[in-house]
C-alpha cells in the first residue's frame, strides 16, 4: 500500500493519511516502526529493490551457455519491467529527487553489487569459452541492458508521439524484447541470436 501511494504520487505527494487509511493501521504505528515519512518511503525503495535482486539471482549465472544466460538476464528485465511499473515509478521519482532518498538507504547498494560481481563472472566465463568475442565492463552492460529495457516504458508518452507508435502495444513491446536481445547479444558478438 505505501508503495502504490509512493510510485503514484511521488515523495512529496504521497500521504501517510491515504496509507493508512489503505493499510487499515494507524499511523502511530507507521511512525513507530519507521519514524517518519522519509523512513517508510527509504523502506519501500528497499524492498522494490530486494524483490528484483531476489529474482535475479534465480538466474544462477554460475550454469548453463553463457549465451542463453545473457538472453535470459536480457529477457527478464525486459519483462520485470513491464510488469512492474511500480518499479520503474519509483525508481523514476526517485531520480527526480536526485536519488536523495536511496542514498539513505543501507541496503540498495549493497543488495546490487552481487547481481554485478555474478554478471562480470558471466562475461568472463562466456569469454573464456568463446561465447562472447568481448568481455565489457559489467556495470555498462548492466546500464545498457535496463536502458534498453526500461527508457520506452519511462518516455512512452513522449516517445510514442515523437516516433507515431503506441510503445504500449503488447506487439510492439515483442519486437522491443527481441530488439534488446539482438542488441546485447551482437555487443558481446553472440551469432546464435
Amino acid at each position: 500500500m505505501a508503495a502504490d501511494e509512493f510510485a503514484e504520487h511521488g515523495f512529496h505527494g504521497a500521504r501517510i493519511g491515504r496509507i493508512t487509511q489503505a493499510a487499515s493501521c494507524n499511523s502511530r504505528m507507521i511512525y513507530h516502526y519507521f519514524g517518519n515519512k522519509e523512513g517508510l518511503y527509504v523502506a519501500v525503495l528497499d524492498k522494490a529493490f530486494e524483490d528484483i535482486r531476489k529474482q535475479e539471482a534465480g538466474l544462477n549465472f554460475d550454469e548453463g551457455d553463457p549465451s542463453e544466460k545473457i538472453k535470459e538476464l536480457v529477457t527478464f528485465t525486459f519483462d520485470y519491467f513491464v510488469t512492474n511499473r511500480h518499479f520503474l515509478k519509483l525508481t523514476r521519482n526517485e531520480n527526480l529527487l536526485n536519488g536523495k532518498y536511496i542514498k539513505r538507504s543501507g541496503l540498495v547498494r549493497d543488495m546490487s553489487q552481487p547481481l554485478i560481481v555474478a554478471l562480470g563472472k558471466l562475461l568472463e566465463r562466456g569469454f573464456d569459452s568463446g561465447a562472447f568475442t568481448c568481455k565489457p565492463d559489467p556495470v555498462q552492460l548492466y546500464l545498457s541492458i535496463v536502458a534498453l529495457s526500461a527508457h520506452h516504458l519511462n518516455n512512452a508518452a513522449t516517445l510514442g508521439v515523437v516516433v507515431g507508435r503506441d510503445l504500449g502495444d503488447s506487439e510492439w513491446q515483442a519486437q522491443r524484447r527481441v530488439h534488446a536481445v539482438k542488441v546485447i547479444s551482437g555487443l558481446l558478438g553472440v551469432t546464435d541470436h
